[in-house]
């Protein structure tokens, strides 16, 4: 097992808002076994907002993303390029993904960092053009958390309704953890 890419896991806008959106960020964060972090462009320019949903349409309000507590205290790492090789990949990759995923993807890559992303195309870049970066997705980072803290099926259960409500995410039925979910939630959407 090649331990040093665990020492940060990136996060990407999506896998961070999911997180975030679940109110539990810390908790999560300070549980597993390696560090978080995110791109400064993911921070500042992508994960802006989770919704706070009310009882109908017209009640549903945004709220911004403040991640500065998390930093403070180091919960959450912010990652910046520093290098031109750094730059020169995120090129590379922003012609083919967002330049959130791209960010993310560089610094993973020069640094050697895992990734945490749902978007399927980065993904799926990151497996033909990236081998070597370890990969995760929301539903894994919860079931870590939820492992290593014990945390009980109703508590999941409202993270991930957390989840779903405020970052409007549902695992695709390809996710691995896919049925996982469904046991959790409770939910059937086939």
């Amino acid at each position: 097992m090649i331990t040093h890419f665990l020492e940060l896991t990136i996060l990407d806008a999506s896998c961070l808002l999911n997180l975030y959106a679940t109110g539990r960020l810390r908790d999560i964060a300070l549980a597993l076994p390696y560090r978080l972090g995110v791109a400064e462009y993911v921070r500042e320019r992508e994960a802006l907002y989770v919704w706070c949903r009310g009882s109908t349409v017209n009640e549903d309000k945004r709220v911004p993303v403040d991640l500065t507590p998390l930093v403070d205290d180091g919960a959450i790492q912010v990652v910046r390029p520093e290098r031109p090789e750094e730059e020169a990949t995120f090129v590379d990759f922003a012609a083919v993904v967002d330049d959130g995923e791209a960010f993310t993807i560089a610094l993973a890559l020069h640094r050697g960092y895992s990734v945490a992303t749902d978007d399927r195309k980065a993904r799926r870049i990151l497996a033909e053009r990236a081998q070597v970066v370890p990969l995760f997705s929301t539903l894994e980072l919860l079931k870590a958390w939820a492992e290593r803290a014990s945390v009980s099926n109703d508590e999941l259960r409202q993270v991930m309704l957390a989840i779903q409500s405020g970052a409007s995410y549902i695992p695709g039925a390809r996710d691995p953890l896919y049925e996982w979910w469904l046991t959790i939630t409770g939910f059937d959407l086939r």
